[in-house]
């Protein structure tokens, strides 16, 4: 295995995981299952073996370490983006709360600095945990996926 391929294909897709995960209104599509950081997993798999050209030499279980790596990343870049965006994303957060008639005092207030760095801190804590795991998850299916496809046809070619 390739260690310059495989970090650099984390940090992409760390990046990529980071800013869509993380972004105004773009986050909310990261409610449904953690959608970007299950493409952020794919996408590592498939640079990777970009980078190698094609070569099988990607386990299921070293796509999921470089799945899990993406998602680790994602995480670091993803709280600066929140803390960035945090005075758009906590109006938007309180404007959903009050649409679904959420009762009583909400958690982040607008325009309240501590307030920005508490949801910053607590969203870091989630995708901490959640991105590598849901990234190992992604890694782990596109390697095996990936991997069987050209093996299968490399085999037939021989």
């Amino acid at each position: 295995m390739n260690s310059r391929s495989f970090i650099l294909s984390a940090v992409i897709a760390g990046v990529v995981i980071g800013f869509l995960a993380n972004l105004p209104v773009l986050n909310l599509i990261n409610c449904f299952l953690c959608i970007w950081v299950w493409v952020g997993g794919f996408l590592a798999v498939f640079l990777y073996r970009r980078f190698q050209h094609g070569s099988l030499d990607l386990t299921a279980a070293q796509g999921a370490g470089l799945g899990a790596l993406s998602g680790l990343f994602g995480a670091f870049v993803g709280v600066f983006v929140n803390a960035l965006t945090s005075f758009i994303s906590i109006p938007m957060f309180n404007n959903v709360a009050s649409y679904l008639q959420i009762d009583g005092d909400l958690p982040f207030q607008v325009g309240v600095f501590p307030s920005m760095i508490v949801s910053t801190i607590f969203f870091f804590i989630i995708d901490v945990v959640g991105y590598p795991l849901f990234g190992a998850i992604s890694g782990f299916i596109s390697a095996s996926l990936l991997g069987k496809g050209t093996q299968t046809e490399s085999e037939g070619t021989s």
